[in-house]
């Protein structure tokens, strides 16, 4: 017998929740089927999981993912440009992406968390009382998701999240995102990104928001960075090969001679595609 993805979901979180029991790490449930209805209804369907974990809680919870089945698809290191979260799989459940952060709202993840679980409501997930977000905190992480959202669910994130709110609720939430560090990731989210081109982040997240090409995006990387050892760090993570999506693209496990062939491949293009420009942003402060 099969059950369809919204149950599975369900018992997904379910099992997640479990383990956070287990391990006593502090897990909020975010977005997909976890969403407040005024934010779910009409809002197209998720097929995967996703949680948010106190940075301090991360091992814990890890270790007890593990011990119960769940196995490491994608490291934080390489899921994305803001090395952010890590995907796990388990043969019955299905798929979770853990967080440790939440770009965007990343200045400080411990504080951020902090923040969110303050004003944490129950939700219950597959027959297990589970936490989330409140309204405004789920608010923020859609709109902040929705910057870097090229899936189709940023347009109904942005309308219900901002369009519809009165001026009183966009003040309160545009104060939340301040306190966060939010501000120049909300502004992207609600078309308003020039507003805030004095800011740190404003070159990330107008290169994120507009849909750039990776090798944009590791540019507006190193032109946000601060310090010649932090440009440094972030020009040899763009240069680094990543294991994980070499895997899921080959269908296989890359032998040593595939990761010589792919690190070959992106140096000769960065060389292409960046030329001098490396110079310039390592002197550049």
């Amino acid at each position: 017998m099969t059950i369809g993805v919204p149950a599975q979901l369900q018992l997904c979180h379910a099992a997640l929740t479990h383990c956070a029991n287990l391990s006593g790490a502090r897990v909020l449930h975010i977005k997909g089927i976890t969403l407040s209805p005024q934010l779910s209804a009409g809002r197209p369907g998720s097929t995967d999981s996703d949680v948010l974990v106190a940075p301090e809680d991360l091992p814990a919870y890890l270790r007890t993912l593990e011990e119960n089945g769940w196995e490491l698809y994608t490291h934080f290191k390489h899921g994305s440009v803001f090395q952010h979260a890590a995907t796990y799989y388990h043969p019955v459940w299905g798929t979770v992406d853990v967080h440790r952060s939440f770009p965007g709202i990343d200045r400080d993840p411990a504080a951020t968390f902090a923040a969110l679980w303050r004003d944490r409501e129950k939700v219950e997930l597959g027959g297990w009382d589970c936490y989330r977000p409140s309204l405004n905190g789920q608010r923020l992480l859609l709109l902040v998701h929705a910057a870097r959202d090229q899936m189709g669910k940023a347009v109904h994130d942005v309308r219900t999240c901002w369009e519809d709110l009165n001026d009183s609720e966009r003040e309160q939430l545009r104060t939340f995102a301040s306190s966060l560090g939010g501000e120049v990731a909300l502004a992207a989210a609600i078309g308003q990104i020039e507003t805030v081109r004095e800011e740190h982040g404003y070159r990330l997240w107008k290169a994120v928001s507009a849909g750039a090409n990776p090798t944009e995006i590791w540019i507006a990387r190193l032109q946000e960075a601060r310090g010649t050892r932090n440009k440094a760090r972030i020009f040899w993570q763009a240069l680094h090969v990543n294991p994980d999506h070499l895997r899921i693209r080959l269908g296989r496990v890359p032998t040593e001679e595939d990761l010589r062939y792919e690190r070959w491949d992106r140096w000769r293009r960065a060389a292409r595609n960046i030329g001098g420009k490396f110079r310039t942003l390592m002197t550049h402060r």
